[in-house]
């Protein structure tokens, strides 16, 4: 779960910690994400397979330097 904050803070989508947890926060940051590559057989917020690979294609879990 802290890598896909790290990795939505890398796009600038996400700008909390990354703690592990599931927050309100991470999952608009996913619908968000959702919308702006749409991903279409995920449902909104959820991170699953389509979310994952579009996500993982965009970024490299290392997060964003402050």
């Amino acid at each position: 779960m802290a890598e896909l904050q790290r990795r939505l803070q890398e796009k600038w989508i996400y700008m909390g910690p990354d703690d592990a947890h599931y927050t309100d926060r991470v999952e608009r940051a996913v619908r968000e994400f959702q919308r702006w590559v749409s991903v279409s057989t995920d449902p909104p917020g959820v991170y699953g397979p389509e979310t994952r690979r579009a996500l993982e294609a965009e970024t490299t879990g290392s997060g964003r330097p402050y």
